[in-house]
């Protein structure tokens, strides 16, 4: 059954995925026929979170978009506790709407420990928190969760814009800010950019995520506290792409260079239709 909620923002959402077992998520965090992916992994993760309040920091994610999952419609979240060890846990969560699988999730955890190893991720060149040309939320043109997200370009095209590039680089922030990031936020918004390869095409055409692999380079756990209205800076490349499918990798970070995650997209692609 259908019944129509008023926007709400995704710290809404996220307090309800930490105490329900049942919730409906509203049109504006829409995405064609579907929710927002970056939306249903946040959640799942926030389910996780705190049932795992003794796992230690996240590590990776794996997800798996298996089908859409309908605004304004009720879904329920399932959790399961795959393995505690001493100092690597794993869980894993799905989202069901109408008896089947949406979404699945599968976090890793892993407590610190002493180690002689000590290698540190160079620091990127992000240059001016904030600049580039922003991507407006336009109704009916640009996906309705866009409505809830900052974006601005750096380089790279915009979504069948014809580009001859093969990257992405800009800036993200969300527009209903947390007085500090929580992790699932960053999931949400890792997952907000438009697959790299739609600035390849001419005209609309749908895509869709398949699976997505995020590496934690720095748990937030492990640093000061970021902002809610902190620039975030998203680097993505399309490393091949044929066949209806392109695999992009991606790192995100702070505006002084500090890496925060490695995220890695198979993305579908039906710009050719039989």
């Amino acid at each position: 059954m259908t019944t129509l909620h008023p926007p709400q923002p995704l710290s809404f959402y996220l307090a309800q995925a930490s105490e329900c077992d049942e919730l409906s998520i509203d049109a504006s965090w829409g995405q064609g026929r579907t929710t927002f992916g970056g939306m249903s992994a946040a959640l799942l993760l926030q389910r996780v979170l705190s049932e795992a309040s003794e796992a230690g920091p996240l590590r990776a994610l794996a997800v798996q978009f298996c089908g859409p999952l309908q605004c304004n419609q009720t879904c329920r979240v399932d959790v399961r506790d795959l393995r505690q060890g001493r100092s690597v846990s794993h869980w894993e969560a799905e989202l069901y709407q109408d008896g089947e699988v949406t979404t699945r999730l599968n976090a890793c955890f892993g407590q610190e420990r002493p180690s002689d190893i000590n290698v540190r991720a160079p620091a990127l060149e992000c240059g001016e928190p904030g600049a580039g040309q922003a991507m407006p939320y336009i109704q009916g043109l640009t996906p309705e969760f866009v409505q809830h997200i900052d974006f601005t370009y750096v380089d790279g095209g915009f979504p069948f814009s014809n580009s001859p590039h093969n990257h992405l680089r800009g800036w993200m922030r969300l527009k209903d800010s947390p007085s500090a990031l929580t992790t699932p936020q960053l999931v949400a918004l890792i997952d907000a950019w438009p697959p790299a390869l739609l600035q390849k095409l001419k005209q609309p055409a749908p895509c869709a995520s398949v699976s997505w692999n995020l590496e934690i380079i720095q748990p937030l756990e492990t640093l000061p506290t970021i902002a809610g209205d902190e620039w975030l800076y998203y680097d993505v490349d399309i490393r091949q792409a044929h066949h209806g499918y392109g695999h992009t990798e991606a790192r995100i970070a702070r505006s002084d260079g500090t890496l925060l995650a490695l995220s890695r997209q198979l993305v579908a692609v039906y710009d050719v239709r039989d």
